[in-house]
């Protein structure tokens, strides 16, 4: 078994930011049921309380990112001009 590290902070009621050796998460939610989301945008749901919990990643679909040329092949089409 590993170990680990967590602290968190209640902003305001509602509101938790958590600290781990893999960053800072932002949660929103009420004893019972929360949802949360890190630095990387990995999202998450989490209810239950108590021995009972239950947990599951969700998918977020992020905006497709531009493609950018690299530098030694725009050096090569400015040539060939």
């Amino acid at each position: 078994m590993g170990w680990f590290f967590r602290k968190s902070f209640r902003l305001i009621p509602g509101f938790r930011v958590s600290l781990s050796k893999s960053g800072p998460r932002l949660s929103v939610g009420v004893p019972g049921a929360r949802a949360s989301v890190d630095m990387r945008g990995k999202a998450r749901i989490y209810g239950g309380k108590g021995a009972l919990r239950y947990q599951k990643s969700l998918q977020i679909e992020s905006p497709p990112r531009p493609r950018r040329e690299g530098a030694l092949r725009s050096l090569f089409k400015s040539f060939l001009r």
